[in-house]
């Protein structure tokens, strides 16, 4: 309640002209999302969003509007990534499409790509790949070469796997490659955290894509170097997301290859995740690993796979009143 009613105060004290307190917190939650469980910041994001949004309707001084719908647009789009987390895609739509609003309201580009992005992430992991294309062309349609658009281009990636078109995946993913060698650092690279698509995620996308093209000759190479990318957990490119779909994907893969005691190795850390780090994408590559081995040929390391996987989504991350 003290910390509420300092920041009021703060924001609406004479003379002052932006809302650097609000983009404070939105780097340090950015920041702690990719890190941290998901109970732990949901309380602090909801607080956010309401004091941008009361600030929005009330406003006080001419000139800080786009400033205050940016914070607003990226607020807005880290709690719709909350949303899917917790495995509800269509609020998690609907948050982004509100968010995506504001960021049009601020002229903001480099947000709206970001959150075309988000938007192909959730309707592809809601098994929607023709819809997350769709995302992907409206956000690569500014045409700018950061890290918002290398997003949308690993996204379509996996989107053009998913759907089986070897061809368009594999393009995607040497687009993907050109972009990381050219980008312009942005504002949201600043912020950091979810905010920012680095190489790290890049990989594990890479290593996603070809999941569903196991046969790919580029496969077994991209999901180990995706799987080396989130070796190190003191790294500030470190995400427990991306690492265990890392996992799942070399898991995948090798049992595409007949190695289903190799994929239970690559799949061990994973399925020793506490409940509140089961995020809606860790849940759904774990059971691709469990369909994985239910297709694979008849072994007890398949069976024990199998009811390792079964145990562990049967407890994912719920969040109580």
């Amino acid at each position: 309640m003290a910390a509420e009613k300092a920041r009021h105060l703060a924001l609406n004290m004479p003379g002052i002209d932006d809302y650097s307190l609000l983009e404070e917190e939105l780097r340090d939650l950015a920041r702690a999302y990719p890190v941290q469980a998901l109970p732990e910041l949901i309380n602090p994001l909801v607080t956010l969003q309401d004091a941008v949004h009361q600030a929005i309707l009330t406003p006080r001084r001419p000139g800080d509007a786009a400033q205050l719908f940016s914070i607003g647009a990226v607020t807005g789009g880290i709690l719709a990534k909350a949303s899917h987390d917790l495995g509800d895609p269509r609020a998690a739509v609907t948050q982004a499409r509100t968010a995506l609003i504001l960021a049009e309201q601020a002229g903001n580009t480099t947000v709206a790509a970001w959150l075309n992005g988000l938007m192909a992430l959730i309707v592809y992991w809601d098994g929607r790949p023709q819809e997350s294309l769709r995302y992907v062309d409206r956000g690569l349609a500014t045409n700018a070469v950061n890290s918002a658009t290398l997003w949308l281009e690993s996204s379509g990636a996996r989107a053009w796997a998913r759907l089986g078109n070897e061809e368009q995946a594999t393009q995607s993913i040497h687009r993907a490659d050109e972009i990381a060698d050219a980008m312009e650092p942005t504002d949201l690279d600043g912020l950091g955290g979810i905010l920012t698509f680095t190489d790290a995620r890049a990989a594990y996308y890479a290593a996603d894509a070809l999941s569903w093209l196991p046969n790919h000759p580029e496969s077994v190479g991209a999901a180990q170097e995706a799987v080396d990318a989130y070796s190190d957990d003191t790294r500030d490119t470190w995400a427990f997301g991306d690492a265990a779909g890392a996992r799942c994907d070399q898991a995948i893969i090798r049992i595409a290859n007949g190695e289903v005691e190799g994929a239970a190795e690559s799949i061990a850390p994973v399925l020793e995740l506490p409940r509140d780090l089961r995020i809606g994408g860790v849940v759904k590559s774990v059971q691709r690993v469990g369909a994985a081995a239910d297709a694979a040929s008849d072994s007890k390391a398949a069976d024990e796979l199998r009811g390792q996987v079964e145990a562990f989504v049967a407890r994912p991350l719920t969040m109580h009143p």
